[in-house]
């Protein structure tokens, strides 16, 4: 739901700043991503109500994989960030 509520957000601000700027496209691509991922909110809500998780292990299970996860990514993140910086400070010494 973390991610409905940002690309909400993200919408607000496209039809407020495609109105600000008079760009018709700007807020009506905002309107139409506020309303198709209010659409997505409300089948998140449903799906959670009809299908209710009460499995404390599948619970446990779900969250040691989203932290393994998350350590992964970070890890690759970490990498490719200091492949960037060691790749611009090469450039920037040889210049």
């Amino acid at each position: 739901m973390a991610m409905v509520a940002f690309w909400e957000l993200y919408s607000v601000w496209c039809v407020v700043n495609g109105i600000m700027q008079k760009s018709t496209a700007y807020w009506i691509m905002g309107a139409v991503f506020g309303l198709l991922y209010l659409v997505y909110a409300g089948y998140l809500i449903y799906q959670r109500r009809r299908y209710p998780l009460n499995d404390e292990e599948l619970d446990k299970q779900v969250g040691e994989n989203f932290k393994s996860g998350m350590t992964g990514m970070g890890i690759i993140f970490g990498i490719i960030t200091v492949g960037f910086l060691i790749a611009f400070g090469l450039a920037a010494l040889l210049k």
